[in-house]
């Protein structure tokens, strides 16, 4: 299993599509004039298009926007172990996903307290139809996945991904340029023994505006069926796990006095 320094910074990495960047951790705070908000110390961006990326069409940051040109289109770019990480937690994203700030906060803070664990938004499941593990993606009471679309890992994971996870499976993901995701899922699950951990209500992120994505390919969940069942013959078992577990802000839902305020006022 990767060794997970406890000591290190308590900062996080975050992936934006084919992004990097590093925050610092916000601090809870009741006045209403102190907004709660990471602090972004720069933005990597892993372009994996043809044409190198035009930067004056990216929005102007206050840190630095570097962008690292990947020489090969494939998913599994996104768990490369980069130089420029130096912290334990990473957010992943995908370039379709739309989250805002106190949910990214909220979660990185459950994070820190399951360090060892995948932990983030879209929950997936396995499910089990005669003598066959398929993926299923329906509103159940339980997952064993959560998507790397919308999730904090530990750093440690993207060497381990990369240097330590059988090979055959980083090619299954070339193949059908899909289950990077579920690869992860496999591989932590199979390192740790645990479920991942899902936060707040949103179950699937959505991207109206997008013309294009990979899930709308007619053969998706095809591939992800079959990747589940080649997973689980190159581990030889299924080292997915259930959990009916949710984790919500303490005063999530619960009404305060006026003269109160939330630390996060959706979650």
């Amino acid at each position: 299993m990767p060794y997970l320094n406890k000591q290190q910074t308590n900062g996080l990495s975050m992936y934006r599509g084919s992004t990097w960047g590093l925050m610092g951790d916000g601090k809870c705070n009741t006045r209403s004039d102190a907004p709660v908000s990471p602090m972004t110390a720069f933005v990597l961006v892993i372009w994996n298009g043809r044409e190198p990326p035009v930067e004056r069409n990216w929005p102007r940051l206050h840190v630095p926007v570097i962008f690292i040109n990947s020489t090969v289109n494939s998913l599994n770019n996104r768990f490369l172990p980069y130089e420029q990480i130096d912290t334990e937690a990473v957010l992943s994203l995908d370039d379709d996903i739309d989250l805002r700030q106190h949910e990214i906060i909220f979660a990185f803070r459950v994070w820190r307290e399951q360090r060892k664990k995948i932990v983030g938004f879209p929950a997936r499941r396995h499910s089990q139809q005669g003598n066959e593990i398929l993926y299923d993606s329906n509103h159940t009471c339980q997952l064993s996945m959560i998507l790397t679309g919308a999730a904090f890992i530990h750093k440690a994971y993207l060497y381990a991904y990369t240097y330590g996870m059988p090979q055959v499976i980083r090619d299954k993901v070339d193949e059908f340029m899909n289950c990077e995701d579920l690869a992860m899922n496999f591989f932590v699950a199979h390192l740790t023994r645990e479920p991942p951990i899902k936060t707040t209500s949103k179950w699937t992120l959505r991207c109206p505006a997008c013309k294009t994505s990979l899930y709308k390919r007619t053969a998706h969940y095809l591939q992800r069926h079959e990747c589940i069942q080649f997973f689980t013959q190159v581990y030889g078992y299924n080292p997915l796990l259930f959990t009916q577990l949710r984790v919500d802000s303490v005063l999530f839902k619960t009404r305060l006095p006026t003269n109160h305020q939330k630390c996060f006022k959706y979650v």
